[in-house]
C-alpha cells in the first residue's frame, strides 16, 4: 500500500547530481564535465541515492510499492530524459516546481501515469531537481523488431505466404466487409496513405513524419496492411475497419517508453477497441506496464508482437498478462526459430514472406511477428463484425478467435504455439452445424509408460469440424510395423492423443524413425480440409 509521505519538494528539490549524465553519451563535443558522466544509468542512479543532504535523506517521502521515491527512464531524443512519481501528490508538487523557472524544460506530461519528459541544455541543468531519492532506473528502449530475411537463410525448408494469406487463414468467401465499424490503433512508425489503405481514418503523431511520407520508416505502414489492407497485393483480414495510425517511432525504429505510453493513452481518447503494438523492449518497463493497465481497465484490447529474438525471455508489452501476445508461423504451420516463445505466448499466426503495403504506394514482403500479430488483431476485429454491426466487445472475440484456434506442437498451450494457429474459416463457420474437418496435428516419440517398451509413438488428432466424430479410424506405420485405433466419439473442438508402444532400444538417438498416419471417417461423409487427413514426419528419440 503507499503511504501519504510529505512532497519531495518541500525539502527543497535539490543536486540530481548528475543522475542523467549518461545522455551525454549523445553529444559528441560535449566539455570534459560532460563526458566525466557518462556512466551506466543505472550506476548514476546509484550515485544520486548516496549524495543527498542528510536531513533530506531522513525525511519520509511518497513511494512506489518497492521504496522506490522516483523512477527514471531513458529517452529515445538526446537532451531528455522520463521521470515518474509515485502519488499524485508528489507528482503535482513536481510540477509546481518547474514552474519557478530554471534551464530544464517541460517537453510532455502523462497525467494519467504521473509522468513526464523533460528536456536539458548540460545535464548539471538538472542537478537542483531531486536529491536523495531513491531511485529505480530502466535504459532500454522499445523498438521495431530487426527484420527477418523473407527468403529464409534462419531455418531450412520454409514457405512463405506471398499473396496467399487469406486463402491459409480460410477466408474463401468475400471478406471485405469485416471490421466495419471496428477501431484499431497502429502504434509504430506512422501509417502513411496507401491505396491499399482506405480504412485509415486518423494519425497522431508523437513523433513527426518526414516531410517526404515516401521516407518513412514502412513497418507501420505494412503491419496496417495486414489488418486492413484491401488489395489482392496487400490483403487484410479485415478490409473495412478503421486504422488509427499513432506514430510512436521514427526511421531509426526506436521508441521509449514515454512515447509508447502516450501512444496507449492517445489510442484510448481516440476511441480504439484494439491497439496493435508491433514492437517491444526485453526489459518490464513499470510505465509501459500501468499503460497497458490503464487500457486494460477502459476494456481496450492490446495486441503484441512476442519478438524476433529467437528468445524464451519474455517480450513487453506482449508479455503482460492483459495483452494477446502472438508467435509466427511459416506456410507448412510450423513455428519459426526467430519467434520469441514462452509460457507468456497466447497463440500464433502467418509470419514469414507475407505482401504488403509500402510507403510510396509500393508493396513489399515482410517477415516476422510483427506481421503475426496485426494479422490477429484483424481477426479479432473481423470476429467482432463480420459485416452486420459490432456485436461484442474486442476481448470477447479473442476469446472466440483464440477458441477456434488449430492445435499445433504437442497437444495443449505450449510455449511455442500458445493455444495454437488462427483459423478464420473455423471462427467464421462455427455456427454451422454438421461440418466435418479432423487433422491429426502432432506425431512425436516419448518414453513409454508401458513395462513391455520402451518407447512410444503419440498421434494427436484434433476435431476442427462442428459435427462430432464417430468411430473415426487412425492408422500409424512405421518401418518396425503399424497400428489402428478407433476414435469412438470425438466432441468439436476436442483433442486426443493415440499412443503406440514400441521398442527402439537399437535405434540412435540421431537416426530418425518415419511415422506416418492417417484418417479414414468411413461413413461419416467427406472432411472439409481432406489435406491434413495424413502426415507423414521423421522423429527422433528424445
Amino acid at each position: 500500500m503507499k503511504r501519504n509521505f510529505r512532497p519531495i519538494v518541500t525539502f527543497g528539490i535539490v543536486a540530481f547530481c548528475g543522475l542523467l549524465g549518461w545522455l551525454a553519451l549523445r553529444d559528441t563535443g560535449g566539455t570534459a564535465a560532460r563526458r566525466q558522466s557518462e556512466r551506466p544509468l543505472r550506476e548514476v542512479a546509484a550515485s544520486a541515492r548516496s549524495k543527498a543532504p542528510r536531513t533530506a535523506r531522513h525525511l519520509v517521502r511518497d513511494e512506489f510499492r518497492d521504496g522506490t521515491t522516483v523512477e527514471i527512464f531513458a529517452s529515445s531524443e538526446p537532451g531528455e530524459v522520463i521521470l515518474r512519481f509515485p502519488s499524485e501528490e508528489t507528482y503535482g508538487n513536481f510540477l509546481f516546481a518547474l514552474e519557478g523557472g530554471g534551464k530544464t524544460r517541460l517537453i510532455g506530461r502523462l497525467d494519467p501515469l504521473k509522468a513526464v519528459r523533460l528536456g536539458y541544455d548540460e545535464w548539471s541543468d538538472l542537478s537542483n531537481l531531486l536529491a536523495g531519492e531513491n531511485i529505480s532506473a530502466y535504459d532500454s528502449l522499445p523498438s521495431v523488431p530487426a527484420p527477418t530475411p523473407v527468403s529464409g537463410g534462419y531455418q531450412d525448408e520454409l514457405v512463405g505466404f506471398g499473396d496467399g494469406l487469406l486463402p491459409w487463414l480460410g477466408i474463401t468467401s468475400d471478406n471485405s466487409n469485416w471490421g466495419a465499424g471496428v477501431r484499431i490503433a497502429v502504434l509504430d512508425t506512422g501509417v502513411v496513405p496507401h491505396p491499399a489503405l482506405p480504412g485509415l481514418m486518423k494519425s497522431i503523431e508523437i513523433k513527426p513524419f518526414p516531410q517526404d511520407f515516401s521516407k518513412t520508416r514502412g513497418h507501420g505502414t505494412a503491419v496496417a496492411s495486414l489488418i486492413a489492407g484491401n488489395d489482392a497485393s496487400a490483403p487484410g483480414v479485415a478490409p473495412a475497419a478503421e486504422i488509427i495510425s499513432i506514430r510512436i517511432a521514427d526511421e531509426s525504429g526506436k521508441a521509449d517508453s514515454f512515447a509508447l505510453a502516450a501512444g496507449i493513452i492517445a489510442a484510448i481518447d481516440a476511441g480504439a477497441q484494439i491497439i496493435n503494438i508491433s514492437m517491444g523492449t526485453p526489459e518490464n518497463n513499470p510505465l509501459i506496464e500501468d499503460a497497458v493497465l490503464y487500457a486494460h481497465k477502459r476494456q481496450v484490447l492490446i495486441v503484441a508482437a512476442s519478438g524476433n529474438s529467437e528468445q524464451a525471455d519474455a517480450s513487453y508489452p506482449a508479455a503482460y498478462p492483459s495483452v494477446i501476445s502472438v508467435g509466427a508461423v511459416d506456410a507448412r504451420g510450423e513455428h519459426l526459430e526467430f519467434s520469441n516463445y514462452g509460457t507468456y505466448l497466447s497463440v500464433t499466426a502467418p509470419g514469414h514472406s507475407l505482401n504488403v503495403a509500402w510507403p510510396g504506394n509500393r508493396y513489399a514482403r515482410i517477415s516476422g511477428t510483427s506481421a503475426s500479430a496485426p494479422i490477429v488483431a484483424g481477426a479479432i476485429a473481423a470476429t467482432m463484425s463480420s459485416g452486420a454491426g459490432v456485436t461484442m466487445s474486442a476481448s470477447q472475440a479473442a476469446e472466440i478467435v483464440m477458441n477456434y484456434s488449430n492445435e499445433a506442437g504437442i497437444p495443449g498451450p505450449d510455449s511455442e504455439y500458445g493455444v495454437g494457429i488462427i483459423d478464420m474459416g473455423r471462427v467464421m463457420s462455427r455456427g454451422v452445424p454438421g461440418i466435418i474437418d479432423a487433422a491429426i496435428t502432432h506425431q512425436q516419440i516419448s518414453k513409454s509408460s508401458d513395462p513391455a517398451a520402451s518407447d512410444e509413438i503419440q498421434v494427436t488428432v484434433q476435431n476442427r469440424g462442428t459435427a462430432v466424430l464417430v468411430n473415426t479410424l487412425v492408422e500409424i506405420t512405421t518401418p518396425i510395423g503399424s497400428r489402428q485405433f478407433n476414435v469412438t466419439t470425438l466432441a468439436p473442438g476436442a483433442v486426443q492423443t493415440f499412443s503406440m508402444p514400441v521398442r527402439l532400444g537399437g535405434l540412435p538417438k540421431n537416426e530418425p524413425l518415419q511415422v506416418s498416419s492417417a484418417l479414414d471417417f468411413g461413413a461419416m461423409g467427406q472432411d472439409v480440409t481432406p489435406h491434413n487427413n495424413r502426415r507423414s514426419d521423421a522423429l527422433y528419440r528424445r
